[in-house]
């Protein structure tokens, strides 16, 4: 009895190993399969891509992955690194699954001239003119959050408060108008004072803001400001006049 048992417990010890064989085979086989066959590294749509978003809002919310696939399954043009769609926007609807191909992402003229700004839901696009300076130097570029104060009369004095805080930009145009050009409207149009040269920008505003900013716009002087990634929104405030634009000595 005992002899049939121990049988038994060797036999099952045995195709224990010999299964566990089997798998480190099969799995040597496929890496070896792969290996031969020069495996390659491709973006691919972890999910679906609507068209107009950019490259990096696309990234940021992990709709594209990496994935490694043999050579002779790589598309032609596919990208390869995700530094390829930096400033692209989908020209198109991009399913799961896909291989991410170069041609079907475009530059933002294209997404323009296509009705393919990505504006957000419960949004309006509007652009307003922004000198140089009042654009942080120029370092204000699409995809960036932004927060806009306004200079305006207020009780027989001019006041400076914010308007918005952690506005999308959706694209910074490369037209420039002269603040000459741009007064035939009435209102303080020009942003840029002299001959200072104004940039379009545009900007994701939510409907009930839109009269707001273009008021603003027109009859004040709107001025950018540049914010770091998560920012949380500066404290309400009664704004900056002539008064109190050197804080007293207690640092009010």
């Amino acid at each position: 009895m005992q002899s049939r048992v121990l049988a038994i417990l060797i036999a099952v010890v045995l195709a224990v190993v010999a299964t566990a064989a089997m798998i480190v085979y099969v799995n040597g086989a496929d890496r070896r399969a792969i290996s031969g066959q020069e495996p390659v590294v491709v973006l691919v749509a972890k999910d679906n891509i609507k068209a107009g978003m950019s490259g990096e809002d696309a990234q940021n919310a992990e709709l594209i992955e990496s994935e490694t696939i043999p050579k002779k399954n790589l598309v032609p043009g596919a990208a390869r690194a995700a530094s390829q769609l930096q400033g692209k926007f989908a020209a198109v609807d991009i399913v799961k699954g896909e291989q991410l191909l170069l041609r079907r992402w475009v530059g933002f003229e294209d997404v323009a001239g296509r009705r393919l700004l990505p504006i957000p839901e419960d949004h309006q696009a509007v652009s307003i003119g922004v000198d140089l300076v009042r654009q942080v130097a120029g370092f204000v570029t699409p995809g960036d959050k932004v927060s806009l104060l306004v200079t305006m009369p207020h009780g027989g004095k001019d006041r400076t408060d914010f308007l918005l805080q952690n506005v999308q930009v959706l694209a910074v145009g490369a037209t420039a108008l002269t603040s000459t050009s741009s007064q035939g409207g009435g209102g303080r149009v020009s942003q840029g004072k002299g001959s200072q040269s104004l940039t379009a920008v545009t900007l994701a505003i939510q409907g009930r803001w839109v009269k707001n900013v273009v008021h603003a716009a027109e009859e004040g002087s709107i001025y950018l400001t540049l914010m770091p990634p998560n920012a949380a929104e500066a404290g309400k405030s009664p704004g900056v006049n002539d008064d109190n634009v050197i804080p007293d000595s207690q640092g009010q």
